[in-house]
C-alpha cells in the first residue's frame, strides 16, 4: 500500500522535533507534496523558533522549496515577506544553490536586498 504525503501538520512537528528538518521527500518530485511544505513552513513561522531552527526552516525547506518549485511560490514567498517581517528575516538564511536567477532575484527582494 503505498503511503500518503504527509499532512502540512505532520511536516512540522516532524520538523519541530527534529525527526526531519529538511522535508525534502516533500519536496523532490515525483512524489512531491509541494503545497503541503509550503504550508508547514507558515504553520511554523508562527512558533517561537529558535535561531537554530529559522536557520534550518531557511537552509532546508525553504530554500528546496524554491529550487524545485520556484516559479510556483516565489511570488507567495514575496507576499509573505511583505506581511511577515520575522519571514523577510528568515529568507536571510536562504543560500542560492540551485535556484535559478530570476527566483534568486525575487529572494533577494523579498528579503530587502534588491540590487544586491
Amino acid at each position: 500500500m503505498p503511503m500518503l504525503p504527509p499532512t502540512a501538520d505532520r511536516l512540522a512537528s516532524r520538523f519541530l522535533s527534529r525527526e526531519d528538518i529538511t522535508m525534502i521527500d516533500s519536496v523532490v518530485p515525483p512524489d512531491d507534496d509541494a503545497e503541503s511544505v509550503w504550508s508547514a513552513i507558515l504553520h511554523l513561522m508562527q512558533h517561537d523558533l529558535s535561531n537554530e531552527q529559522r536557520s534550518w526552516l531557511a537552509a532546508g525547506p525553504i530554500e528546496s522549496l524554491l529550487a524545485w518549485h520556484g516559479e510556483r511560490f516565489i511570488g507567495r514567498v514575496e507576499a509573505e515577506a511583505r506581511r511577515s517581517p520575522a519571514f523577510a528575516s528568515v529568507l536571510r538564511g536562504v543560500w542560492r544553490h540551485d535556484m535559478p536567477q530570476e527566483i534568486w532575484r525575487g529572494v533577494e527582494a523579498a528579503r530587502g536586498e534588491d540590487g544586491v
